[in-house]
């Protein structure tokens, strides 16, 4: 399992900084040009490995599954505007023991506000942050684990409402009026999903994830009087 996390988490800290070189290279290449403002309205769909910021602290692996949805970006200046989406995301975590498997999805409805910031012309680094709340919408567990339970497997969610702040980066090809995106995003819960209170088993129970996704998007212009 530790493995496995360590694997996930060398891959990302890859795709940062490669992602982030590459946008010094395209920022040192880039030649002016005419900068017009636009509208971009997309979707985009990928996957997420999610686990639970559990303290005390509770031995997970990351448990996979959908994220994606729709966007709107406004791009009012040359490498600034504000993205906003409307996204459907799969979290949760997986606890393995000799006696079995337990996991437990949970399924959000999320809305991320986000600055965008690119470099580049037609092929772009891009860098997205920025807050996100969200609702529950649904949940399921699997339980597999025979010889042992513990209270986090059954301990009903207290709080539907999610709130935290997300970073993502990765590249964007632009090819007429539509783009192609790749991009890596860590999404933090500043919320617990459990009662904090001192009385209570966990202080901490905020969701945390990272996803991978690939989008598409098509362009407007935005005319000037």
């Amino acid at each position: 399992m530790k493995i496995f996390r360590t694997q996930i988490a060398n891959t990302i800290q890859r795709f940062a900084v490669i992602t982030c070189f590459a946008g010094l290279s395209i920022f040192c290449k880039a030649q002016s040009s005419d900068f017009h403002p636009y509208f971009s309205f997309g979707t985009s769909h990928g996957v997420s490995f999610s686990n639970i910021n559990f303290y005390p602290a509770v031995v997970q692996q990351q448990l996979m599954g959908y994220y994606g949805g729709i966007a709107a970006n406004y791009v009012s200046e040359k490498n600034f505007g504000l993205q906003v989406e409307l996204n459907y995301s799969q979290r949760g975590w997986k606890e393995q023991a000799t006696a079995g498997t337990f996991q437990r999805r949970l399924n959000y409805f999320e809305m991320p506000v986000l600055t965008h910031f690119y470099l580049g012309n037609k092929f772009r680094w891009m860098l997205n942050f920025g807050p996100k709340i969200g609702y529950l919408l649904s949940e399921s567990s699997q339980n597999a684990v025979t010889s042992a339970s513990h209270e986090e497997y059954t301990m009903p969610i207290a709080n539907k409402f999610d709130y935290g702040f997300c970073v993502g980066t990765g590249f964007e090809l632009c090819a007429g009026s539509t783009s192609y995106t790749l991009e890596g995003r860590y999404s933090f819960g500043l919320s617990d999903i459990f009662p904090n209170s001192k009385k209570d088993t966990f202080g901490n129970s905020g969701n945390r994830f990272v996803s991978i996704t690939l989008g598409v998007f098509l362009h407007f212009p935005v005319r000037q009087h």
